[in-house]
């Protein structure tokens, strides 16, 4: 009897020792996935956030090219208000925009947060849908944006090429002329008449606010997603 009481004993141990390791493990595995899920929200949420901040650097990037087509379109409609008298112009307003029609600007955007994340596979872990495709999308009008950028700023370039005939190089080449003396010289010819009102068509034709506002609403949607 006594044995048997103890043989009883020592299977009950063994079965609770079993139970204890079983659950040991069992906790072991739950609470890693845990860690695990909660590294891998909080992975999502940076690269999130560094979406978040690039999507408003792109808008800074897109008011800079707003306000570069803004100041060539001011220049030129000063130049052909004064077309033909120069010296009449005010000479303070002169100094600010002769030289705005002959600047080249180079303005890009990033995508690198995107990239990031796209290569990191976190793309595939975050949980709405409607976010990753909104976040694609958005940066597809801001690529669509800056291509058109470009194409203004080629167009404008393409212009002031032909503009620069024979005797405006001429005038060019002389020491201390005056932007009276090289906008006369600009403007005596077809090619600088039309390079200017040209100039003036490029903020006419631009605008920025349909794409400006889908970053908005996209930061709105990140901002949303990570509280």
């Amino acid at each position: 009897m006594k044995d048997s009481s103890r043989n009883k004993k020592d299977w009950f141990g063994y079965l609770m020792n079993f139970v204890a390791v079983c659950l040991g493990i069992v906790i072991t595995f739950a609470g890693q996935g845990l860690i695990n899920r909660h590294a891998e929200r909080n992975e999502v949420k940076s690269s999130l956030m560094l979406v978040k901040n690039e999507l408003q650097d792109n808008i800074s990037y897109i008011e800079l090219a707003d306000s570069m087509l803004a100041r060539y379109s001011a220049a030129a409609e000063f130049l052909i208000r004064y077309e033909g008298h120069y010296s009449d112009a005010p000479q303070d307003s002169m100094a600010v925009y002769c030289n705005v029609p002959l600047t080249v600007f180079e303005i890009t955007h990033s995508e690198e947060a995107l990239e990031l994340l796209k290569n990191s596979n976190l793309f595939t872990k975050i949980k709405d849908l409607d976010l990753s495709l909104e976040i694609i999308h958005t940066y597809g009008a801001i690529a669509d944006e800056m291509t058109l950028v470009k194409f203004y700023n080629e167009h404008k370039n393409d212009y002031l090429e032909e503009a620069m005939t024979e005797d405006v190089k001429e005038v060019l080449s002389r020491d201390n002329i005056t932007a009276e003396q090289l906008w006369s010289a600009i403007t005596a010819s077809r090619e600088g008449k039309q390079f200017l009102r040209e100039l003036g068509r490029l903020q006419m034709l631009h605008n920025s606010s349909g794409v400006k506002a889908t970053i908005a609403g996209t930061i709105s949607s990140i901002d949303k997603y990570i509280q």
